[in-house]
């Protein structure tokens, strides 16, 4: 899986247009071949910051993204910042979930069955 996030600081004065070209966007871009995800977010100490999040089956599912019209309207934004944003590609080959806390806070392995959770960790 590869995920790409662009976080972006805008202008007062620009930021709503951003907010709209960036919405209008999702919903096209998640049934895109081999889109995982697409999602943004806003910074809560700072609205002028906008993080936009994209997660991609392979490269060249990726790859086809990033050369499509579609993805110019993201660099159309990504040129509207106030600062040059800042963009990055993971590749992600593992991902685990509550079991890591879980795990790191109180020494609990899911693999064992007398190991008990405690309540506000227990999945439902």
């Amino acid at each position: 899986m590869i995920q790409s996030t662009i976080r972006m600081k805008f202008a007062p004065e620009r930021l709503a247009e951003a907010r709209e070209i960036l919405s209008s966007m999702i919903e096209r871009t998640r049934v895109c071949p081999g889109c995982l995800g697409c999602n943004i977010f806003e910074d809560l100490l700072d609205p002028r910051i906008i993080l936009l999040e994209e997660c991609w089956k392979t490269k060249d599912d990726l790859d086809r993204h990033l050369r499509s019209d579609l993805y110019r309207r993201i660099i159309l934004v990504m040129e509207m910042a106030a600062e040059f944003p800042a963009v990055k590609f993971s590749e992600i080959t593992k991902t685990t979930g509550i079991e890591t806390l879980r795990n790191s806070r109180y020494g609990l392995s899911l693999t064992d069955p007398i190991a008990k959770p405690p309540e506000a960790y227990r999945p439902e």
